[in-house]
């Protein structure tokens, strides 16, 4: 096929549009200093009132020719950061975005100034990080936590700090270092570990070797926030909610000794089916005088795949295809399911264990069967449903992670060095952050990180440079420009 070369450039560059207006459309990119990221500056804002880049900067290890240095170790920090905060991920996006007027302006920069660092400069930024930089830079984030609540008049620190970890999978394409086959994930990946607070504010994030265990680091990085918590506020009460893959002796010892409260949840065993056997028998009694038509008998606390459970189970499945009158929403299936659900608590003593603890059981009995759960907890008082539903609460951590991952690409691990994607991790941690705090200050806290991005970040705006001053020209039909100015406002640096 023969390659199409226009007559000039200026036809080469210009785009033409009849869509029966009466008059042709003509686009070209000539508009001049315009951005589309006009919300960068709150980026700076809400970095600047957490101290990020400020605190960060004293982990690295300069080691350039003071004499021949360009980019500041700061200033292309907050290169990486805010970029990956406005969904520019990579390292290759530089070679454009570098000479963006509000790109400069945020890192701190003048329109008229010289281009930011290229790919190959903040490449080289990520891959010379050593452990013991990244080891500093696990505790920046506990360090600007603590410093919001001792800003201000009346500097007073959280009652309660409530703590929720969990891990992922990052799936690697590639070779990278440290990479190996998770049999549980069934790939090759990374398995990074978080550890945010019950509002959603990251506090970890350590990157492991594709191999490694649920709670490898875990206990370690638990320490690492307990006592930094603790050294800041001693009087503080602090809670962590974690599922089955922590459910290891030596979190529940150090939980102890220290004054930690844990709800953990536990593995169904034959040993804790024991003690919910009973309760799961009068659930499936309740449940048969609901529905016409008896369950079928339990064996072992459970209840066999049997033809009539294969057919319920067809009948729905066509359900969910069919039209909307018949019950194609899912609204549809939460009202039409029935289900019976007993809470129970009772004391395990595990062999490995050296007592016994409280547990907390949930039984569920509905047309698919028996459903059981089991929580570990060293709290004393409350009822047994009220502690569960404490644990429930650990599912927003599995929010906070799928806006990392979806919204700021937080598993664009593609460095070959381990010690490089353990810092492209914090940097995209730190990218989360910044946005949390903006989030607060817009009054939008229950936004995805996509939704905040599209309403404060992604602004057109016009530069103008004079002589004297900077003048930003926002674009005048932006809908979102009251949470604008109240995010502005919040954001005003005091204490």
């Amino acid at each position: 096929m023969g390659q199409f070369k226009p007559k000039t450039k200026k036809e080469q560059d210009q785009l033409r549009l009849d869509i029966g207006l009466g008059k042709v459309i003509e686009a070209n990119f000539d508009g001049g200093r315009i951005s589309s990221d006009g919300g960068s500056l709150l980026l700076r804002k809400a970095d600047e009132w957490l101290e990020l880049t400020e605190t960060s900067v004293f982990c690295f290890a300069e080691t350039r020719r003071a004499d021949l240095i360009k980019h500041t170790v700061e200033r292309m920090l907050r290169q990486r950061m805010y970029g990956i905060a406005q969904l520019y991920e990579d390292c290759n996006d530089a070679a454009m975005l570098r000479f963006d007027d509000m790109h400069k302006l945020a890192a701190g920069r003048l329109p008229s100034e010289a281009a930011l660092a290229s790919q190959p400069t903040l490449s080289r930024f990520e891959n010379n990080v050593d452990e013991q930089s990244l080891k500093a830079l696990q505790l920046v984030l506990l360090h600007a936590y603590v410093r919001m609540f001792n800003r201000g008049l009346r500097k007073k620190h959280p009652k309660v700090v409530r703590l929720q970890m969990d891990t992922t999978c990052d799936e690697i394409h590639g070779y990278q270092q440290m990479t190996f086959y998770n049999g549980f994930y069934q790939t090759q990946c990374y398995v990074p570990l978080f550890i945010f607070t019950d509002d959603g504010f990251p506090l970890i994030a350590l990157l492991r070797p594709g191999n490694a265990a649920p709670g490898d680091g875990a206990l370690r990085m638990l320490k690492l926030v307990v006592e930094n918590l603790r050294m800041a506020w001693a009087g503080v009460r602090i809670e962590v909610v974690a599922d089955s893959a922590f459910a290891l002796p030596e979190i529940y010892d150090y939980c102890e000794k220290n004054a930690v409260t844990y709800f953990i949840a536990m593995k169904n065993n034959s040993a804790l089916d024991y003690h919910t056997n009973e309760l799961l028998a009068e659930c499936k009694k309740d449940f048969d005088s609901m529905i016409a038509e008896p369950s079928a008998e339990l064996k072992h606390g459970k209840m066999p795949e049997n033809e009539r459970y294969k057919a319920w189970r067809q009948n729905e499945e066509r359900k969910r295809f069919s039209r909307k009158s018949e019950g194609r929403m899912q609204e549809y299936f939460e009202q039409d399911e029935q289900v019976v659900r007993r809470f129970k608590e009772f004391q395990y003593d595990a062999k490995e264990w050296p007592h016994k603890r409280r547990i907390i059981a949930k039984v569920d009995f509905k047309r698919q069967g028996p459903d059981r759960r089991y929580v570990v907890t060293n709290t004393a008082g409350s009822k047994a449903r009220a502690l569960y539903d404490k644990y429930c609460l650990r599912a927003r951590c599995e929010n906070f992670i799928k806006d990392m991952k979806n919204y700021l690409r937080c598993d664009r691990t593609s460095c070959q060095e381990f010690n490089a994607n353990q810092f492209r991790l914090l940097e995209h941690t730190f990218a989360y952050a910044l946005i949390w705090k903006i989030k607060q200050a817009a009054g939008l806290q229950t936004s995805t990180v996509e939704s905040l991005r599209l309403q404060l970040l992604k602004v057109g705006v016009l530069v103008h440079e004079s002589n004297c001053k900077v003048r930003l020209s926002l674009a005048s039909q932006h809908p979102y420009q009251l949470e604008f100015i109240r995010a502005w406002q919040a954001l005003e640096r005091t204490g």
